[in-house]
């Protein structure tokens, strides 16, 4: 290429780059140092990563997190953040300021490389500057890839693909070091990359095994050194700072591709649904097949059949052969829509998995994004074969014409990414707003939950808060993957730690929870030890008073939950109002009534009435939560810390206590389990999380 065109084409491509950055982000979000619009969806768990990792010392592996999850053992990989940017930003930290953040700048890269990778491949196989140049703008409007602008950041970088492609177009002796190359770069951006490039070169070396045009030592050889290379920077990186059985997740067969997804255009982001075509109608999903989301447009839709008409007509070879083409789109179109076949709201078939090819294929539970990989082959195949049809007719003015048509049907989802309105909500969000919660972390170093989640309701309330704040450690986090193990384990230790009334825990540490019944544990222990407030339907615990100016957020008592046994004698706990249970509970199964967690629970009330007297009883109506488990759940019930009733439960029961009624009394049922056991130590799942039994219903009688 001559000098003159390669200064045309960079100042194209530049100039393009810069105007959608600035039409994707507007003026105001392109600036490092705004992070206002990182607040909505998962882009807050990026920023906040971020925080904490930048403010932390170097560790090993180099994208260790402790500080952001605690006791999650995460790492930056696990909060999205791009450990690439994040680990070389992180080597400038003293002289960024504050509230820097490169994800403004990783966008504007995305969409250059997004530019420049297509550009090079419809070069590559045209050599018409012109005509490469307008076909490039399909790639920076493309459905899939502004997607991914509004929710999914680091999956922005969907230009790796197209790398991976113009890698393939160029015959080069050096093409096994580029392709390891590309893998290793993909782990620096996403997991997600990763498994796409690894699959398609892994189905390149298949179909050339099964042809015979590579021996299977050859293969053999270039997978192990790529593996391994792979595994080593993951390593280093920080993705195996959890165990490994925690890289799996349930959702393959849900969040898959629906074989309507080419055609249709509904689409989103964070704050609702919108179409993406002028001219086509939206249509149903099934469950969460958005992921799979890759709505074609019109002149897309054109390009799809030029490709299918391609793949069997045999008119132009255009980087592979048809046969090895169909082979690669075919295992990944399989792969895409999993094991759950639909169309629409209809499923066509369902097949069912043996558990171990489940286990491995939920390290993918994402299927549907392993279309994206088809879905740009469909473009660069249908434009190379629209300019070789029109080659000696003027093929830009058809590319335009396509561009246009193009522009015009996906229009009324372009206006959806002007200037940042993505990010932007329309509606009254519930987030904290009450100055009282402005500048706590200069007085506290750890803001934690009374009940440890990853992803929690209190994290969507917190997450705008957490941006602005300077807290050093924290376990209101979110991450795409945690060590389930530690977060069970730190929940139940949190349970022991709190009934022997330790208040170490509480030193320059403040609690956060949205449960009313584990505060009133909390002040049934402790009583007015710890100081308790009551701020934006958030309870904020403390052994060190804060100050407040507004009077209306002083100390306040949460109380206890008071039965008249005059008037409500039978408590049906799968009734969330009914809030009498305390720590070891799980309310969110109405269905069940409550379950118990971990090896030990209480149930905390007030009595009062006429009917409250001496000789009065209590029945409880217990089930295993197992129930098909054969070994028998060993339990204590301890009445006022006095009376105990060791009970064998075999099957559902139910179990009276004598209660001597005090209306001025404090009642606690205190509850230990012998062997609770978790869907995974019975082989049955990846919850750590200890089940023993389920509590239907409390019934008082005299």
């Amino acid at each position: 290429m001559k000098k003159y065109s390669i200064i045309k084409y960079q100042f194209f491509l530049t100039i393009t780059s810069i105007g959608f950055w600035i039409y994707l982000l507007g003026p105001d979000f392109i600036n490092p140092n705004n992070i206002e619009w990182l607040q909505s969806g998962d882009l807050s768990q990026y920023q906040i990563g971020w925080n904490f990792f930048k403010d932390d010392i170097w560790r090993f592996p180099l994208g260790s997190n402790p500080n952001y999850g605690i006791y999650y053992e995460g790492s930056i990989v696990f909060s999205d953040s791009i450990p690439l940017f994040a680990i070389f930003f992180k080597i400038f930290n003293k002289f960024l300021p504050e509230s820097f953040q490169y994800f403004s700048s990783w966008i504007l890269l995305c969409i250059y490389f997004q530019l420049f990778f297509s550009f090079k491949i419809i070069y590559k196989l045209s050599s018409n500057l012109t005509f490469s140049l307008i076909s490039s703008l399909f790639f920076c409007i493309s459905t899939i890839f502004l997607n991914r602008s509004g929710i999914h950041l680091s999956l922005l970088g969907q230009w790796i693909i197209l790398l991976v492609f113009y890698i393939e177009i160029n015959q080069t002796k050096n093409k096994r070091l580029y392709r390891s190359l590309s893998i290793l770069l993909s782990v620096l951006i996403h997991f997600y990359f990763t498994v796409i490039l690894a699959l398609f070169y892994i189905f390149l070396n298949i179909y050339d095994f099964i042809k015979k045009k590579i021996k299977l030592k050859s293969f053999v050889i270039e997978f192990s050194i790529n593996f391994i290379l792979v595994i080593f920077l993951m390593y280093v990186v920080g993705y195996f700072t959890i165990n490994l059985d925690d890289g799996l997740g349930w959702g393959y067969g849900f969040y898959n591709y629906n074989l309507n997804s080419f055609f249709n255009p509904l689409g989103g982001d964070n704050f609702g649904s919108f179409s993406w075509s002028l001219f086509l109608p939206t249509q149903p999903f099934q469950n969460a097949e958005r992921e799979g989301f890759s709505y074609l447009g019109i002149s897309g839709i054109i390009f799809l059949f030029l490709f299918v008409y391609n793949l069997f007509s045999k008119k132009y070879l255009i980087i592979y052969s048809n046969q090895k083409l169909l082979f690669i789109c075919s295992l990944f179109i399989i792969l895409a829509t999993s094991n759950e076949i639909n169309f629409g709201e209809r499923n066509i078939l369902s097949v069912p998995l043996n558990n171990y090819i489940y286990l491995l294929l939920s390290s993918i539970r994402a299927s549907g994004r392993l279309i994206w990989p088809v879905y740009y082959l469909i473009f660069i195949f249908g434009i190379i074969f629209t300019f070789k049809n029109f080659k000696n007719k003027n093929p830009s003015l058809i590319i335009s014409i396509l561009l246009f048509i193009q522009v015009m049907d996906l229009y009324p989802g372009l206006k959806n990414y002007k200037f940042g309105s993505q990010y932007i909500s329309t509606f009254q969000d519930d987030k904290i707003k009450n100055d009282v919660w402005k500048n706590l972390s200069n007085n506290f170093d750890e803001i934690r939950l009374i009940e440890p989640k990853n992803y929690s309701n209190i994290y969507n309330k917190m997450s705008k808060y957490l941006l602005t704040e300077n807290y050093k450690k924290t376990d209101i986090a979110y991450l795409a993957r945690v060590n389930r193990e530690s977060v069970v384990r730190e929940k139940y230790k949190l349970v022991k730690l709190f009934n022997k009334k330790n208040l170490d825990i509480f030193s320059k540490t403040i609690f956060v929870s949205d449960n009313i019944n584990f505060v009133r544990n909390l002040h049934y222990l402790y009583n007015e030890i710890l100081n308790y407030y009551y701020i934006d339907n958030l309870w904020l615990i403390s052994k060190n008073e804060i100050k407040i100016k507004d009077t209306s957020y002083k100390k306040k008592s949460p109380g206890y939950y008071e039965i008249n046994l005059d008037e409500d004698k039978f408590i049906d706990l799968k009734n969330k109002g009914k809030q009498i249970t305390g720590f070891g509970w799980n309310n969110k199964d109405v269905r069940m009534g409550s379950s118990m967690e971990g090896y030990f629970s209480t149930i905390i009330f007030k009595a009062k009435g006429k009917s409250c007297q001496k000789n009065s009883l209590i029945k409880f109506q217990i089930e295993k939560y197992y129930k098909e488990s054969s070994v028998p759940v060993e339990l204590s019930l301890i009445l006022n810390k006095d009376k105990k009733e060791d009970i064998v439960l075999n099957k559902n029961n139910d179990f009276v206590l004598k209660f001597n009624c005090n209306s001025n009394a404090i009642n606690t049922i205190d509850i230990k389990v012998n062997n609770p056991k978790s869907l995974f130590e019975l082989k049955k799942g990846l919850n750590r999380n200890k089940k023993s039994i389920v509590m239907r219903s409390i019934t008082f009688s005299n």
